[in-house]
């Protein structure tokens, strides 16, 4: 009994130690933050993960809200958490931009940050920013021109696919593997499933969500929606924490 004791105390231990710089944690879009609001500098989520929101726009026609992915289609991909996620639109040559960061630290070593996406019409462009703490892009995905389509990457850049569905969903990873990059996955769901992976160079300090230039005039189907903000130590580091700690148990009782 004792020692299937210290097993789950090491392993309760290790899964909820950061092995980095930034607080594990997760932030959602119906965090009670944006209950009234979602503005620049709104901070929703577990306290110290994520930094204030930083939100632009460049007219009245771009802007963000807090919604329902749903309504992408009939229906479109549920990303939400309890019906709702961020939600944003830039038609008639307007954009937006919603940026964030790490409560001012870094993406440290085996930790993996991940987000959901989902999209119907692909007109204009929408995505994401991965950055640096120079503002340097090191990996975006941009929605637009009727594809998907890795930029910025070390390795994978170039279009994943561009068949059409209009329940689209796509989640995307990235674990800081050492002090100089880390890799990167988008598992897409809905009416076409599919994978993809590759690395980055640098360290990941901050990050974006984009929209700009649809051509719907506001149509429900061209706004973008994203959620789902999570921290987490990367499962096999976690693992090999687990199990060294336990090690150490083990000798000390010998």
């Amino acid at each position: 009994m004792k020692l299937k004791y210290l097993i789950l105390t090491c392993t309760a231990i290790t899964a909820g130690s950061s092995f980095g710089a930034v607080t594990l944690g997760s932030d959602s879009a119906n965090d009670s933050a944006y209950n009234t609001s979602w503005t620049t500098g709104t901070d929703g989520g577990t306290p110290g993960t994520f930094g204030a929101w930083t939100l632009t726009n460049t007219a009245a026609q771009a802007g963000r809200f807090i919604g329902d992915s749903t309504t992408l289609a009939a229906p479109g991909a549920n990303i939400n958490t309890v019906g709702e996620s961020f939600g944003m639109f830039g038609h008639s040559g307007q954009s937006s931009d919603a940026s964030r960061d790490f409560n001012g630290n870094t993406l440290g070593v085996g930790q993996t940050l991940s987000l959901s996406l989902a999209v119907n019409f692909r007109n204009g462009n929408k995505g994401f920013d991965l950055r640096n703490s120079a503002d340097a892009v090191i990996f975006n995905f941009n929605i637009g021109a009727d594809n998907y389509i890795v930029n910025n990457a070390a390795t994978g850049n170039g279009s994943i696919g561009s068949a059409y569905a209009s329940d689209t969903a796509f989640n995307l990873s990235f674990t800081q593997t050492s002090g100089s990059g880390g890799t990167w996955s988008i598992v897409r769901s809905g009416g076409v499933t599919d994978s993809d992976s590759g690395t980055y160079t640098g360290v990941a300090e901050n990050f974006k969500f984009y929209i700009s230039s649809t051509t719907g005039n506001g149509a429900s189907e061209d706004n973008f929606y994203f959620n789902n903000l999570t921290v987490v130590p990367e499962p096999s580091a976690a693992l090999l924490g687990g199990l060294g700690a336990l090690m150490l148990l083990r000798r000390r009782r010998n």
